[in-house]
């Protein structure tokens, strides 16, 4: 008996594990050569300099340049904490900061209406360019959206 009570336990286990793990697959903004890894099955709705848009039935990914005179790296956590703002971000995270090879960033997570959204600036290290990233998902526990942020790179 407590045999079939631990197996059914594991099984259990193993099934709320493997829903939030998400294959992803390699994704590239031609117009700026930006690179990133996305949820498998996305489907591109805007590829042009405006923007980059991927979505899924769970992410909504979207891309874009920073315009402007030129953000530099110890403004992006007020500038995002702004634009978080001004969009009706609620719930807010504190601002982090990180970096990656080829990036200065920046994130703060929270509710964006009834989904749950990670907001970003990412500033290329040699300053030659700046990028805003959203993406919303629906489950608060889900990782997936720190490896999606944490996957970019400049193509060279």
């Amino acid at each position: 008996m407590r045999k079939k009570i631990f197996a059914a336990m594991a099984v259990l286990a193993l099934t709320a594990f493997s829903t939030n793990a998400q294959t992803l697959k390699s994704t590239t903004w031609k117009a700026y050569g930006v690179s990133f890894k996305a949820p498998a099955g996305f489907n591109v709705e805007d590829d042009s300099e405006e923007g980059y848009i991927i979505s899924t039935p769970t992410y909504y990914i979207t891309v874009q340049l920073l315009e402007g005179e030129g953000i530099q790296r110890s403004e992006l956590s007020q500038e995002l904490k702004n634009i978080a703002t001004d969009d009706e971000v609620t719930n807010q995270s504190p601002v982090t900061t990180f970096e990656l090879p080829q990036f200065y960033g920046a994130q703060l997570k929270g509710n964006c209406e009834t989904e749950q959204c990670v907001y970003s600036y990412l500033l290329s290290k040699d300053g030659s360019s700046g990028f805003y990233v959203s993406i919303t998902y629906t489950d608060k526990k889900d990782n997936t959206p720190e490896a999606i942020l944490k996957s970019f790179t400049l193509e060279e």
